[in-house]
């Protein structure tokens, strides 16, 4: 017979001594992508769905995706901070694209 902890479930029935949220985040990144690729897809649909519910600018997602990557930066375990990295990279991506639209694309200073 195998003991409790040796299963699948194990992890989600250590009461007070497991952590619900890491068991959560091992059970989706094991069975997909990797934290990285995962973040990407994240930030990118969280910069389009902001700049089509926006004005029509770029600076407000860039800056909210940002910000919500540097929060998440100290909330993940180690393991899954790629995630949020990823997240703040595309978010200074963005943030470099209005740069250059203002700038140099438009004219406007």
């Amino acid at each position: 017979m195998t003991n409790l902890s040796d299963s699948a479930v194990g992890c989600w029935a250590q009461g007070a001594q497991g952590d619900l949220f890491q068991c959560a985040l091992d059970g989706l990144f094991g069975a997909g992508p990797s934290p990285g690729v995962f973040g990407l897809v994240v930030a990118g649909t969280l910069v389009t769905s902001l700049y089509i519910a926006g004005d029509g600018t770029i600076v407000v997602p860039a800056v909210v995706t940002i910000l919500l990557g540097a929060v998440m930066v100290p909330i993940l375990p180690p393991q899954f901070q790629l995630f949020a990295y990823s997240i703040v990279a595309l978010g200074i991506v963005a943030a470099g694209l209005a740069v250059w639209t203002r700038f140099t694309h438009q004219g406007r200073f």
